[in-house]
């Protein structure tokens, strides 16, 4: 019987992203409205790039794994945390 509430519960955070899609920040760039998500993968795409840069010139980039799995990664990390550091609220 405990097992019921808390199903509900997940249920009701898990429909919750499904109703808040239509929520996205339009910002407009000379005159044409762009999604906010468009400018973050742009940002965490150079954002990612400088850090890229800076782990190379540094010598850290051979210790980190195959650059096929970090260089993305390191893109979505960056991607996210600008979103989350701009966006939420």
């Amino acid at each position: 019987m405990t097992l019921w509430p808390t199903l509900r519960k997940a249920a009701v955070l898990a429909s919750v992203p499904v109703f808040l899609t239509a929520c996205d920040p339009m910002l407009s760039i000379q005159g044409s409205f762009w999604p906010a998500w468009i400018i973050c993968i742009l940002a965490g795409l150079a954002a990612s790039m400088v850090l890229m840069w800076q782990l190379v010139r540094y010598r850290l980039a051979p210790h980190l794994g195959p650059p096929l799995l970090i260089a993305p990664s390191l893109w979505a990390l960056c991607t996210f945390a600008i979103w989350l550091l701009f966006y939420s609220t």
